[in-house]
C-alpha cells in the first residue's frame, strides 16, 4: 500500500516516514504543492496531511488531490496539534476521514486509523 505524507516540520516528516516505511510504501514531502505535484507519480491509496502548513495548508491540500479525477474519495487522515474536540470535529466535517493528534506518542494512534482506512489487502490462493 502506498501513502503520500505531508508535513512541513522537517522532523516530523523524517520521524513518520521511518515509522511508516516499515509497513507501506511511503512518499513523503514537505510542502503541499511538491506533493500535489507528485501525486500522479505516487499514487498513493492513502494521504496523511498536516494542517498547519503555508502557503497550502492540510484542508487546501486535500481539496486539491479529491478535485483530481480518480482521487475523490481517497482516504485521508489529518495530522495536528489542534488537538481540542471541535477542532477534530471541524477537521473531519470538512472532508478527513480520521484526525491522529501529534506528537505522536503511541504507535496504534497512528497504525489503527491507517489500518481501517487502507482496503483489507487479500492473500493470493497458492
Amino acid at each position: 500500500m502506498r501513502l503520500l505524507l505531508v508535513d512541513d516540520n522537517q522532523d516530523n516528516l523524517e520521524f513518520l516516514t521511518a515509522i511508516l516505511s516499515e509497513k507501506y510504501q511511503v512518499s513523503s514531502f514537505t510542502c503541499a504543492r511538491k506533493a500535489l505535484a507528485a501525486l500522479e507519480a505516487a499514487k498513493p491509496d492513502l494521504v496523511l496531511l498536516d494542517i498547519g502548513m503555508s502557503p497550502i495548508d492540510g484542508l487546501g491540500c486535500l481539496q486539491t488531490i479529491r478535485d483530481t479525477p480518480g482521487y475523490a474519495n481517497i482516504p485521508a487522515i489529518a495530522l495536528t496539534a489542534y488537538a481540542r474536540e471541535v477542532e477534530r470535529k471541524a477537521f473531519l466535517a470538512t472532508g478527513f476521514d480520521a484526525v491522529v493528534t501529534k506528537p505522536i506518542f503511541d504507535y496504534e494512534e497512528l497504525f489503527g486509523p491507517i489500518t481501517a482506512l487502507l482496503p483489507q489487502e487479500t492473500a493470493n490462493p497458492a
